[in-house]
């Protein structure tokens, strides 16, 4: 059968969830049509992978530790046009291409696509709290395209710790990952290491110069991503890496922004992780709500000087947190989950 996936092309949170969830979904359907329609890092990551549509883009202004709204606002003044271009490009292609299951990750457009029955996303309203205007000016904007797409019918799916009981047009899943711990072989070389993981854009970037600046106060090893760096304490690679699972169960705790696929994978491998959410992301300040019992959170805009004591702190704390990760119930892998629903979805259209 024949599957569409529109997947943001911000960060690569997004990315891994759904390679995730494609991989689950070719073992039920051996001869699975895999289709990618994305931009920016989506589009990069999936064109040596699968056929793909590339899509116009919607942006986000990465150049500093936070969001700015409104200057989000301002890059995004063709936005709605793009939506429509982008409404266009797919509806030609699903007219052509027929496929029998349309899937969509974080890309609000899709919520207009009749073909398109299921959303990927991961906020939670309950745990987002309105700090300031702006945060609540994002939290309306997210809140009203779930209202949107409960006017659509469209299907929420939404991985959760907790994994509440599914009710209106909430469907809860287990957290997803793309490979379980039993499935990964660790990498003794990266052993107890630190890894740095800071996501695939820029907000991040000032945080791993900090972390490498102070590296030398510390008798650890950090392993960095998306950030260059080698000396004494530190090596770090420019670019993603598809054995990241490796160097994950492998290392001995995590530092991250407050992605929801970064901390969902350091949780289901039992990890400590020191989260830094992006200031004013709302959805990344849900996240770090939502896990807060397994995590502790730092502030991304710490100076250097009490960066180097939180880390401390953070080292000191690692057994703690450990207990708390190692009395977590079994963890399933949500892709499967989610692989069924989108394989079963599919059948009945093909019928």
């Amino acid at each position: 059968m024949k599957y569409l996936f529109i997947i943001t092309g911000v960060a690569y949170g997004h990315i891994t969830r759904e390679e995730a969830i494609i991989s689950r979904l070719k073992k039920l359907d051996k001869k699975a049509e895999i289709t990618i329609a994305g931009y920016g890092t989506s589009y990069s990551y999936f064109k040596k992978k699968y056929k793909v549509l590339k899509l116009n883009p919607m942006f986000f202004p990465d150049e500093s530790n936070r969001v700015k709204f409104f200057s989000t606002l301002i890059r995004n003044y063709k936005i709605f046009l793009n939506w429509i271009i982008n409404f266009k490009l797919i509806k030609e292609f699903i007219s052509n291409d027929k496929p029998n299951a349309v899937v969509s990750d974080w890309e609000p457009f899709a919520m207009f696509l009749k073909e398109c029955k299921y959303l990927i996303w991961n906020y939670k309203p309950r745990y987002a709290k309105a700090r300031n205007i702006l945060v609540f000016l994002e939290k309306i904007t997210i809140e009203f395209g779930y209202f949107i797409s409960k006017i659509f019918r469209k299907r929420m799916i939404l991985p959760s710790l907790n994994k509440e009981e599914s009710s209106g047009n909430f469907i809860y899943t287990s957290l997803i990952v793309r490979s379980t711990p039993d499935e990964i072989n660790e990498l003794n070389k990266y052993k107890d290491c630190i890894i740095v993981m800071i996501g695939g854009s820029n907000f991040g970037s000032d945080l791993a110069d900090k972390v490498e600046s102070i590296s030398g106060n510390f008798d650890e090893r950090f392993i960095f991503f998306n950030h260059k760096c080698k000396n004494r304490n530190c090596i770090g690679y420019r670019k993603f890496k598809d054995n990241y699972l490796g160097y994950l169960k492998s290392c001995k705790a995590v530092i991250s922004l407050g992605g929801y696929s970064g901390i969902s994978e350091s949780i289901f491998f039992k990890k400590p992780n020191l989260a830094f959410p992006i200031k004013n992301w709302t959805e990344q300040m849900a996240v770090v709500e939502e896990f807060k019992d397994y995590i502790e959170i730092g502030d991304i805009e710490i100076s250097e000087e009490y960066l180097k004591i939180k880390i401390k702190e953070f080292l000191i704390n690692i057994p703690k947190i450990k207990k708390k990760l190692n009395s977590l119930r079994l963890l399933s892998n949500g892709a499967d989950e989610i692989a069924r629903i989108i394989y079963k979805e599919a059948g009945v259209i093909s019928r």
